[in-house]
């Protein structure tokens, strides 16, 4: 089964069409990596690919701009911790 980690890069590679390397905290923005439309279907994805619902204030760009965050973000609406790929872990 795959990570969400995993989830998350393959629907950037897949839908996007982006092939080069994903950081988890590389902000995908400032980076052009995802443009302000893909975030808001990104989010959308997201609902539904890990059945959870954002609420208004968690629709900001502190959430949604990096792999991480979005992870983070997923995590807090699912009640869970969900941690970046082996290696990747930073104390925060």
């Amino acid at each position: 089964m795959a990570s969400e980690f995993e989830i998350l890069s393959t629907y950037i590679r897949e839908e996007i069409g982006y092939q080069g390397p994903l950081d988890p905290d590389v902000d995908l923005l400032e980076a052009k990596i995802l443009d302000s439309f893909n975030i808001v279907e990104m989010a959308m994805f997201m609902q539904q690919r890990f059945d959870v619902t954002f609420e208004a204030e968690d629709l900001v760009r502190a959430n949604l701009a990096t792999l991480a965050n979005m992870l983070a973000l997923i995590g807090r609406c699912k009640g869970i911790a969900i941690g970046q790929p082996a290696g990747m872990q930073k104390n925060r």
